[in-house]
């Protein structure tokens, strides 16, 4: 069995998007009601860098608190 020392020791090895999911499966499976699905975590992450590097390039386009919020309740109503 591995100690604690050795194991962080490696996940300060991974790359940093692996350690972030690394980081929220620990927190999410601190809660006795979470699932894992490792898919699913590495699909989320995906999309994260995805969105991140869509707005640090400037690909993303901004809009209003104002505007969003409007179009939600056009799509969905009061």
């Amino acid at each position: 069995m591995k100690v604690l020392s050795d194991i962080a020791k490696e996940a300060l090895d991974l790359p940093p998007a692996q350690r972030r999911v690394l980081a929220r499966v620990l927190l999410d499976l601190s809660e006795d009601d979470q699932d894992f699905a490792p898919d699913v975590e590495a699909a989320w992450e995906e999309e994260i860098c995805r969105r991140m590097k869509s707005v640090t390039t400037g690909a993303a386009r901004a809009r209003s608190f104002d505007a969003v919020f409007a179009d939600l309740d056009r799509r969905f109503g009061p």
